[in-house]
């Protein structure tokens, strides 16, 4: 995994949608239920052995359960390549997050540990070969001994298995490991633009820029030319525009009052303000099919530019695929 792809895992897994859908569809859904998500706080990720050793984990955060004081913590390890001794690194960080609870006195008297959630998220194309119980890693041996013996196990998210598993899956964990499954600008372009139908609003902003940085760094990682990674970079501000004209859409037939593209088409709306509305349907198709399409369509609107033809128009742009499908449905 190139250094750039990396650390916008980094990014995408610090945002509480990726960490709740994590949760919930590779956890356990009763689990997801119990935890506040609001909560969710990034932890840092340095710690100090007893030798003076600085270790750092990939992320660290913790999220508080619903009830009560008790918090869970989430580590999480990004991995392109077979670690053999992975299940004891991730033991090594758990330990040292431990240790720094209680030396920093932050557990009140007769509270136990919080839970933990280990987490491994691997990307590579060869399949994940490494134990994932570091029980797996210690000779057998017969009891009595064998009780003794230390057993810890975490959760490993292979995505290009993930990804081959659940080809079709919106979620947002699988549809990273589809795009790694497939890395041409063509799925990358497609699953992103599902990714940002699914997850809109101003609270999702800091999601929509870490998966902006993450096109980036898969570009740069799988050598993908510079004019394909334009185009997939367009997919954040084209799909917003197109789900807020939708949205305006949805609530003309809701209201049953055809409402226009901004603040709506009125009946009776002045000519003037039409117009206005007309030029942002020009812009609307010349974002979606060029400036050619567009200027096809104002010469087709030019003599009947009323508010329910406008309306017409702007459902036309968002269903159809191609400025010939368009023009076939305008012209009806």
């Amino acid at each position: 995994m190139a250094r750039k792809h990396d650390e916008t895992y980094k990014l995408i897994f610090s945002q509480r949608a990726a960490v709740e859908e994590l949760i919930r569809d590779f956890v356990g859904k009763g689990l997801a239920d119990e935890l506040d998500f609001d909560t969710l706080e990034p932890l840092p990720p340095n710690r100090i052995s007893a030798g003076l050793i600085q270790r750092q984990m990939d992320l660290l955060c913790k999220v508080r359960f619903r009830d009560g004081w008790l918090y869970l913590l989430i580590l999480l390890e990004f991995q392109s390549e077979n670690d053999p001794f992975m299940a004891l690194r991730i033991l090594t960080y758990t330990c040292l997050t431990y240790e720094e609870l209680i030396r920093r006195g932050e557990l009140k008297p007769g509270n136990k540990l919080p839970p933990l959630l280990p987490v491994a998220v691997y990307n590579g194309r060869p399949r994940w070969r490494a134990a994932t119980d570091v029980a797996e890693l210690i000779a057998s041996v017969t009891e009595p001994l064998a009780q003794y013996l230390p057993s810890f196990r975490y959760l490993l998210l292979d995505l290009q298995r993930i990804g081959e598993q659940d080809p079709k899956s919106g979620d947002l964990v699988t549809s990273l490991g589809i795009m790694e499954r497939e890395p041409t600008p063509e799925n990358l372009r497609r699953v992103m633009r599902g990714l940002i139908r699914r997850f809109q609003g101003p609270e999702f902003a800091e999601l929509h820029q870490a998966l902006h940085s993450w096109v980036a760094g898969a570009a740069e990682a799988w050598q993908i030319p510079e004019a394909d990674l334009a185009r997939m970079m367009s997919f954040t501000e084209d799909e917003e525009m197109y789900e807020r004209a939708k949205e305006l859409r949805d609530q003309v037939h809701r209201d049953g009052v055809r409402q226009g593209l901004e603040q709506g088409l009125e009946q009776g709306l002045e000519q003037g303000r039409i117009r206005e509305r007309a030029l942002l349907v020009r812009r609307f198709a010349t974002r979606k099919f060029g400036a050619e399409t567009a200027e096809r369509l104002t010469r087709i609107l030019e003599d009947r530019a009323d508010a329910d033809r406008l309306d017409e128009v702007v459902d036309a742009i968002i269903d159809c695929d191609s400025g010939a499908e368009l023009f076939a449905r305008v012209r009806a």
